[in-house]
This record gives structure tokens, C-alpha cells and sequence, in this order.
């Protein structure tokens, strides 16, 4: 399945508010002017052991992330927290990046995109590539204040290739350039630190996963290489599409009715294909969520088109903002929790 198959869902009935949301996205502008930094000289970064411009960082956030990846994805955060699900992105939000007032750090206004990569380093471990405009000197004055974060643990700064790395619990971020900052569990980002230490600013990720982040009109995109995840195999006996499958690929936006989906799953060979495909119709989870959603009066979940070529299942999912927002919730609560975890 290529990634212009994938595209091609924009056009298909069952993705038809992707399709009125054509032209109506754009990323917003980073500023022009610098934050202030401290005395340091944040017009230069440190890679490979040499000074380079740091709008090179700027210009190609991906060449930070580490190769590897098990999942790789984009946000457009500007287009998020200008839906209805802002706030509790928020949440989300201030928890990999655990900031206190004092850093002047609010992430609806500072945060416009985000690259972000999952890894089986030493468990599950992820890093992600923030991009807006940040008050490098105001987060730094709240490093050296030790400032307690909103996860209620302190802001602690350590000094990791030749950067300064903060952390709360077990999640930090590392301010790379006034508009660049480098965040996830500290096996993530000192990976990604080790890279710019000792390689040239380059990207490491694979070129088909790129292509898929850069479609147009999407306001996400995740691309998935589970090809060697024993861990995925494992899964499978609860979830059941998860069976030989091997590449996965998602774009959506966050049109109504709250948030669009619309993906294809490759798997080895056209028999587990069929078997992902009526997993899917048939996927628990999703059904769980859409009685426990009713009870709560938010609706049933609308239906998911499924439908399979040979060794792949493409499918689009809409989704109401009511159920979206439970979700994220959810993953809120997680964020925190691992966050607080040493």
C-alpha cells in the first residue's frame, strides 16, 4: 500500500469531511525574532561537535529524532487547540513539557507542530521535537529556582552533551533553539542528544514515513514500521488486527464531527489482511467505548469503513469530539502518571 493509496482516502465517501477540509489548514508562521537567552548564543547549537546556525534545527526538526523508530508522527498543534479540544490537549501538553507559570510557557499559544517518535529502546521509551516560539529565559530562570511543575514534581536541570536537560520525574525536554525544543523520557531524548553530539545534522527515519508526515491537508499523520515488534504479535491475542500486521499508516484532521481518521494496515499476506479487516468491523475496544460513551450521553460511535485489497486494509473512522475528549482525558492521566514515575 502506498502512501498516495493512502491519500486517496481524501477523496472516498467515507472520508468526506477530510475532503471538505482541503485548503482550509495551514501551519502557522514561526516568529522571526529570537527570544532572549541568558547571555548564552542561542543563534548557534552545537552538532557533531561543531557550531552550526540553529535555524538549521528549525528547518528540519526530524533530523533531530533518533533513527529507529517503531511509530513516527506529526502534529499540527495550531490546528488542534484551535478545535474544541484544546483544553484538554493542554493537559497533555504541559505534561511532557512540565512547565510552571514562571517559564511563561502556555502551550496553545507557544506550541505549533510536533515530530514525535515511539521507540523500543529499553521498554517503551518516545522523544518528540516541539516547534512554536519559547521564552528561553524565562524557562531557564525557573530551572535554576527549582521550580515545582504542574505534575508537582521539581524541575530539575542537568548538564547532558554539552546541553542543559530538565526534568520532572521521568519526562523532560531539552531547549534546542528559541523555537525548538527536544522532549520525552530521558532514555528518548539522551539518544536524540547523543546523535547531535556526535553526527551531522541529518535525518535518520525512514523516507516513506517522511512522505507520509508531509501530506497535504492532513493535521496528523502516524507511520508505523512494526515489522520486528515481538511485543505487537504478543498484543494480538487481545487485539486481534494486530496479527501479522506490519506497516501502518494514518492521516486525519480535526474537521467534524470532532476528529477524522483515515489509514491503511498492511499485513504479511492477504489471509491476515481478510482476518485484520473483520477484526476491525468487529473490534471490541471500540465497541466497549461506544456503550460506555452512550451511558454517558455523548452518542454512539459512527460507524468505520473498512476495505481490503490483497495484503492491505484501508479504513476511515470519524469520531465526535464528545468521545475524542474522553479519550484524551484518558491519555492525560497516563501522561501524568508517567511523568511522576523515577
Amino acid at each position: 500500500m502506498t502512501n498516495e493509496m493512502v491519500r486517496m482516502l481524501l477523496r472516498s465517501r467515507g472520508a468526506a469531511a477530510l475532503r471538505r477540509a482541503a485548503g482550509a489548514i495551514a501551519i502557522a508562521a514561526l516568529a522571526a525574532a529570537p527570544a532572549g537567552c541568558g547571555g548564552a548564543d542561542d543563534s548557534l547549537a552545537l552538532v557533531g561537535g561543531e557550531k552550526i546556525d540553529a535555524t538549521a534545527i528549525d528547518r528540519d526538526p526530524l533530523a533531530v529524532l533518533p533513527s529507529g523508530a517503531v511509530m513516527l508522527g506529526y502534529l499540527d498543534a495550531a490546528a488542534l487547540f484551535a478545535s474544541g479540544l484544546g483544553g484538554e490537549v493542554n493537559q497533555i501538553v504541559a505534561s511532557l513539557l512540565p512547565l510552571g507559570p514562571e517559564s511563561n510557557f502556555v502551550p496553545s499559544r507557544d506550541v505549533v507542530k510536533v515530530y514525535g517518535g515511539l521507540y523500543a529502546m529499553q521498554g517503551a521509551d518516545f522523544c518528540a521535537v516541539m516547534q512554536g516560539n519559547f521564552d528561553v529565559d524565562a524557562i531557564r530562570r525557573a530551572a535554576d529556582a527549582r521550580t515545582v511543575t504542574v505534575i508537582g514534581a521539581p524541575l530539575v536541570k542537568t548538564r547532558y552533551a554539552d546541553n542543559d536537560l530538565f526534568t520532572a520525574g521521568n519526562v523532560g525536554f531539552v531547549v534546542l533553539t528559541p523555537h525548538t525544543i527536544l522532549t520525552g523520557n530521558e532514555t528518548g531524548m539522551r539518544r536524540a542528544l547523543d546523535r547531535l553530539r556526535f553526527s551531522k545534522l541529518q535525518r535518520s527515519v525512514p523516507s516513506w514515513m517522511v512522505e507520509l508526515l508531509s501530506t497535504k491537508n492532513a493535521s496528523f499523520a502516524l507511520a508505523g514500521d512494526l515489522t520486528s515488534q515481538p511485543a505487537v504479535a504478543s498484543a494480538a491475542g487481545q487485539l486481534p488486527f494486530l496479527s501479522g500486521l506490519q506497516y501502518v499508516r494514518v492521516i486525519g484532521n480535526f474537521q467534524p464531527p470532532g476528529v477524522n481518521f483515515a489509514g491503511a494496515l498492511t499485513y504479511t499476506d492477504p489471509q491476515s489482511a481478510a482476518n485484520g479487516a473483520v477484526a476491525l468491523r468487529n473490534l471490541e475496544q471500540i465497541a466497549r467505548i461506544a456503550t460506555l460513551v452512550s451511558s454517558w450521553g455523548f452518542g454512539s460511535v459512527p460507524p468505520m469503513q473498512v476495505a481490503q485489497r490483497e495484503s492491505d486494509v484501508a479504513f476511515t473512522l470519524p469520531l465526535g469530539e464528545g468521545i475524542v475528549r474522553m479519550l484524551l482525558r484518558t491519555v492525560a492521566d497516563a501522561a501524568r502518571s508517567v511523568a511522576v514515575v523515577r
